[in-house]
This record gives C-alpha cells, structure tokens and sequence, in this order.
C-alpha cells in the first residue's frame, strides 16, 4: 500500500457540504445537535462537522480493504488513517470517535440524544439498508443523510431509494439528505 491519503474533502467538495449542513439549520438548530458520523476516514468531513455542531460521534473501525470499491483502500494502510484521523481531530473536544463496525457501533448509541445521522461507511446495498435500518430510529431530529448519491455508486442510490424514497435534497459533493418529518 501506499503511505499517501485519499484527499476526500478538497474544496469544491467541502462546500456541498457546508450547504447540506447549511440546509439542516433551516429547519434544526445544529448547534445544540448530536451528530452521529458513519466513515470518517482521516476526519475531514467531521472537523467540518465540529464547526457547526455541538458533538460529532465517529464511527469507523479502520479496517484495511474494508470496501473493494471504494478508492480509498487504494492508498495508505488504515492504521495510518486511524493515526492521522487522531492527529486532524485532536483539536476539536467535541469530535468523539467509537472504533467499532456501524452494525455494532449502534449498540453504543442508545442512551444518546441523535440529531442527524451521516451514512458514508461502506457503499454496498446492503451496509447502507443496514445503516438506515440501524440509526434511523436514534434520529431526533429532522433529517438522515449521507454521501455518495450517485450512479457511481449504486448500491448507496438503490437502499436510499428504496427505504427512503429517494433523497429530499442532493448537494454538488453527492451528499443527499431525506426529511423525517
């Protein structure tokens, strides 16, 4: 493997970002919220989490080749990435990270006050039918979301479609969010 990361937020994708949370404010007050994080990788998209939310849970157990398809087991080995996840979060007192697959990770959630979920671990069909079907009923707040609604990714589009009814929004970065409400 290569000793280099996956750049997963450059700037053009920070900013569908920033608008999906931007987008979630019209309706919740992200600042008093519990986000609850599924992939994280080397914590880009949660340090952009932190600055708008009150507490931001991670969930990803850095496991190497965890998702043939995705391109980022192409690149540096995943004790690296959990390193250099621990090294870009170290700032942000309000990033909290459960080392643990999403299936048993949810476990340790229960007591805790959701507000959004954000599905972007593994990319298949039936991770992602696991992860609504898991955190969807943890959610309080008014929407469920995530990354990578996208015909290249269409076992993502197919479970969100399909147990969802198809994304209420979709931003330029391929994250989507569903209304709850």
């Amino acid at each position: 493997m290569k000793n280099e990361f996956y750049e997963m937020r450059p700037a053009q994708l920070q900013v569908g970002l920033i608008d999906m949370i931007n987008h979630i404010k019209e309706t919740d007050d992200v600042s008093n919220m519990t986000i609850v994080e599924i992939g994280s990788y080397t914590g880009e998209s949660s340090i952009i989490f932190a600055q708008h939310f009150k507490k931001v849970i991670c969930i990803d157990p850095f496991l190497n080749d965890y998702d043939k398809n995705d391109v980022t087991c192409q690149y540096a080995d995943f004790d690296l990435v959990y390193k250099k996840f621990l090294e870009n979060t170290a700032n942000y007192s309000n990033i909290s990270l459960i080392r643990k697959k999403s299936d048993d990770a949810v476990k340790d959630l229960k007591a805790e006050n959701i507000g959004f979920v954000y599905i972007d671990g593994i990319h298949t069909y039936e991770q992602v039918t696991n992860d609504i079907n898991n955190y969807k009923p943890l959610i309080k707040g008014t929407f469920i979301g995530g990354h990578d609604y996208s015909d290249n990714w269409l076992g993502v589009k197919n479970a969100i479609d399909k147990l969802l009814n198809s994304p209420h929004k979709i931003f330029s970065d391929t994250s989507w969010v569903v209304n709850l409400k």
